[in-house]
């Protein structure tokens, strides 16, 4: 049973839904960057702050040696969220790739990362399908979380990778 349009709050011009994307049912005065009805008139984007780095930055994940792509990108959200809610992928291609060194925090308390330089990720476009999505982050490399639009990118992100994603987005 699709719950995302069942109320969950009242407001001013009536009630609103927590996980709805019909723009009837978003709260026009959110302004809680953890919510998806954040900046409901523009697409937002999930931002994950990473707790070695302190940076803000796109969800990202491992992948394993003789796994695919597809199966890397769906263990994310599964991570996550223990698959508490749904994204669908645009693409198997990814829209962006970067490449960084590992910083000293990821070396010396992650033993996976031993032995290895740094690391190359692949971004790509989701879209949150339905589910009230809820975060946990025990056994990941992030701590927090925000829902954010193309325009305010800016704020999060420092500018290197801010203009290495921003031209591959879109604002609606």
């Amino acid at each position: 049973m699709n719950l995302d349009n069942f109320p969950t709050h009242s407001g001013e011009h009536g009630d609103y839904c927590a996980a709805s994307k019909n723009f009837m049912k978003v709260d026009p005065e959110c302004s809680d960057v953890r919510s998806l009805h954040y900046a409901g008139e523009d697409k937002v984007y999930l931002l994950m702050k990473n707790r070695f780095t302190d940076l803000w930055e796109f969800p990202t994940g491992r992948i394993h040696i003789g796994q695919t792509f597809m199966r890397a990108k769906q263990d994310l959200f599964l991570n996550y969220t223990d698959n508490a809610w749904k994204v669908k992928f645009y693409s198997s291609m990814p829209t962006t790739t970067t490449i960084r060194d590992f910083s000293e925090a990821e070396t010396e308390t992650d033993l996976k990362n031993k032995g290895m330089r740094g690391v190359r990720t692949y971004y790509f476009n989701a879209h949150h399908m339905r589910g009230l999505p809820e975060f946990k982050f025990d056994h990941t490399e992030h701590n927090d979380y925000a829902w954010v639009p193309k325009r305010q990118l800016n704020e999060y992100f420092d500018e290197d990778y801010y203009n290495i994603h921003i031209h591959s987005l879109k604002t609606r």
